[in-house]
């Protein structure tokens, strides 16, 4: 693992239920909702790449999609066993994706790149592009600006985290240089969809499909 990783998951292992109360009432219906009509095959099977205690996994089991959920924290893969006992949680880096090409129908995986350098990005996006079927659904989201850095970010985490920050052109990029097409990529305010507790931070969320 590389070392910048391994300090942002020692930082989720050591806050794994301030960022459980942070986030658990952040629901991204809208994007489940758009993600899901993307679907070639409305049953999934769909991947939660990233999925932390499970919330966005119960959320597409709950629309009908048979759904897998893996992040590389052991913490959070038993707290998603817990709190979601009917659905399969794996231990997994997304940059190495321990399923057969071409086996799912869409990929999920929200505020999770955000946490990998661009070479990093492109190899997770990379496994992303193997693992779906053709026409298969991606969505994927990222803090909006410029630059990386290691910090505390105190809404959600006690120790330091890395982020690498991105813009809408790039994200783009990212997407098409590994094989993705039909690229969207929107901006979300974080307070105005969520209200007030929250930050006033723009994430960008980006759609795109494997080409048949």
């Amino acid at each position: 693992m590389f070392d910048y990783l391994s300090r942002t998951l020692a930082a989720y292992e050591h806050g794994l239920t301030k960022y459980e109360t942070a986030t658990r009432g952040m629901i991204p219906d809208r994007e489940l909702d758009e993600f899901t009509a993307m679907l070639p095959r409305p049953a999934g099977p769909v991947l939660d790449a990233g999925c932390a205690f499970g919330r966005d996994t119960a959320l597409l089991a709950e629309r009908g999609v048979a759904v897998t959920g893996v992040d590389l924290s052991d913490s959070f893969v038993a707290r998603a066993r817990e709190l979601h006992p009917g659905i399969a949680f794996r231990r997994m880096d997304v940059c190495a994706l321990d399923f057969p090409d071409g086996g799912f129908a869409g990929v999920w995986s929200q505020a999770t790149l955000l946490h990998l350098k661009d070479e990093h990005v492109r190899r997770a996006l990379t496994e992303f592009h193997r693992v779906l079927q053709p026409g298969g659904a991606l969505f994927v989201s990222f803090k909006e600006g410029e630059g990386e850095e290691e910090i505390v970010e105190a809404f959600s985490a006690d120790a330091a985290r890395f982020f690498r920050y991105q813009t809408a052109d790039r994200v783009a990029r990212l997407l098409t240089d590994v094989g993705f097409a039909g690229c969207d990529v929107r901006t979300v305010n974080e307070r105005e969809r969520y209200g007030a507790g929250h930050r006033d931070l723009d994430w960008l969320t980006a759609y795109a499909h494997k080409a048949r």
